[in-house]
């Protein structure tokens, strides 16, 4: 009988899954939707976690994110779009994992109404005026605290990949970090700017 309706499932498309699941929030549809994308969530997480437990972990958090947002979410490819909600997810795991192991965030610079930094805002916004105020700001650094926080922020590279890329220890790796966010910090007061709202 289960295998039937197994069967009777994998004939219906993602998207016809997700409606079904809209229509009656049961868990089953999610459950099978997450199921045909299990293979890409373990992968990605292995990949951006680098421990088996916590990407286990993840995993389970990725349905738990799947099955509270698919709810009301509108989703014309749901491929791409739980792809965005795995990536995210992961990210945030990776950054949070990051800070505990000694990278806090500069006092000041804390949003407390989002629970989210300033800088990692700021580094992870798409639009034109706020990419050119990065841009702008990381011309004002040093040279290696630049690459430093270019490499950390934007491209997501660990202290090790960026130690050796620029050939430099992960202990002056972390230095040219703090010491380039301070500036930055700095940089962002000068221009009155104390939130990404403020940025116009």
């Amino acid at each position: 009988m289960l295998l039937q309706l197994l069967r009777k499932y994998t004939q219906y498309s993602d998207e016809e899954l997700v409606m079904k699941f809209q229509a009656s929030k049961d868990s089953y549809y999610a459950g099978l939707l997450f199921e045909r994308y299990n293979e890409m969530t373990v992968s990605l997480a292995l990949n951006y976690l680098k421990n088996e437990s916590d990407a286990e972990d993840a995993v389970m958090e990725c349905f738990e994110l799947l099955y509270k947002d698919l709810k009301t979410a509108e989703v014309k490819n749901f491929g791409g779009w739980y792809y965005s909600v795995v990536r995210n997810h992961l990210l945030k795991l990776k950054r949070s994992r990051r800070r505990n192991q000694g990278d806090e965030l500069i006092e000041g610079f804390h949003d407390q109404e989002h629970g989210e930094g300033l800088f990692d805002q700021l580094f992870n916004n798409r639009e034109e005026e706020i990419n050119e105020l990065v841009k702008e700001v990381l011309e004002s650094l040093k040279p290696i605290q630049s690459q430093c926080v270019e490499a950390f922020y934007l491209n997501d590279k660990s202290y090790k990949e960026i130690s050796m890329e620029l050939a430099i220890s992960e202990k002056e790796v972390k230095s040219h970090l703090q010491n380039g966010k301070r500036k930055f910090k700095i940089e962002l007061e000068k221009r009155n700017v104390k939130s990404v709202n403020e940025i116009s």
